[in-house]
């Protein structure tokens, strides 16, 4: 049994589509703040947001692929390609905030001059566009919403720590030596979470038995099926991180009502995102 669900990529490609203009009209307003106030700071982070850009196309992009239906090539559909997408931008996010690490270290021992006001302006600014960001993407389903969202998350505490530090640079001479302190802060946070991203898109990539999925407990439903009399064969693997697919060989007493088990064995199934089902009866 197959069941044609492609919802929750639809709903993610509305949702990247958004954030993404979010981004490319936040890039403008940081070349134009950056080159005002020349300020370096802000114009090595016009850097950082032209990758979230370009991260959050790519996202969009491959989340529109997965809505696409099976086709002789592709049996299964296409909702891996949003897996792919989680993992592919994970990777991509790491490597900025590495870059992030070997910029913001050095300057631990030789800080830079910034323009407070600029800064200040600029990230009460961020602070807006990547929070609405946020708050767009708290509820995604998909790996890749949750990649770009903890992206955005790290962009919305990175720019509340610009905030800050301009306030105290207008005070302090000595607070310069903050903000790479801050940026080595917010990409060691960034590692740690995309990390564990990738790590379970890399878990659904390899079909392993998804992570709320208790095999125990759904071989027991299967088992007191009145008529069944053992499960020989069982295999169940996810197509997203979300939808499952399934096949088991069932042992059963053919004096029994064998569709009436396969209903019942249908219905238990979908309580656990199962959307592509084949059952052998012996």
């Amino acid at each position: 049994m197959r069941i044609d669900t492609h919802h929750h990529h639809k709903k993610a490609g509305e949702n990247l589509a958004f954030v993404f203009f979010m981004n490319l009209a936040f890039n403008i307003i940081v070349i134009v703040g950056g080159l005002a106030t020349n300020s370096m700071a802000i114009l090595a982070d016009c850097i950082h947001d032209m990758s979230d850009t370009i991260s959050i196309a790519l996202a969009w992009a491959l989340e529109k692929v997965a809505q696409k239906d099976s086709t002789d090539s592709y049996s299964y559909g296409y909702q891996r390609f949003s897996i792919l997408g989680a993992v592919i931008i994970s990777v991509f996010v790491i490597i900025m905030a590495i870059v992030i690490l070997s910029e913001a270290i050095p300057r631990l021992f030789s800080p830079e001059a910034v323009d407070a006001e600029g800064m200040l302006i600029v990230a009460v600014v961020g602070i807006i566009f990547k929070s609405i960001s946020v708050y767009r993407l708290h509820e995604g389903e998909t790996f890749n919403e949750k990649a770009i969202l903890f992206h955005q998350m790290g962009d919305v505490f990175e720019w509340v720590a610009i905030l800050v530090l301009s306030l105290v640079l207008m005070f302090w001479d000595g607070a310069p030596y903050l903000d790479p302190f801050v940026s080595i802060g917010i990409a060691l946070w960034l590692i740690f979470n995309l990390g564990r991203n990738l790590y379970r898109s890399v878990e659904v990539l390899l079909q392993k038995t998804p992570k709320n999925f208790d095999v125990g407990d759904f071989t027991s439903q299967i088992l007191a099926i009145d008529g069944v009399n053992e499960i020989d064969d069982f295999h169940i693997w996810s197509l997203d991180g979300i939808d499952s697919v399934m096949t088991l060989k069932v042992d059963v007493d053919f004096d029994r009502d064998v569709e009436g088990i396969k209903k019942e064995i249908y219905s238990i199934s979908n309580r656990y995102h199962v959307v592509d089902i084949t059952i052998e009866f012996d």
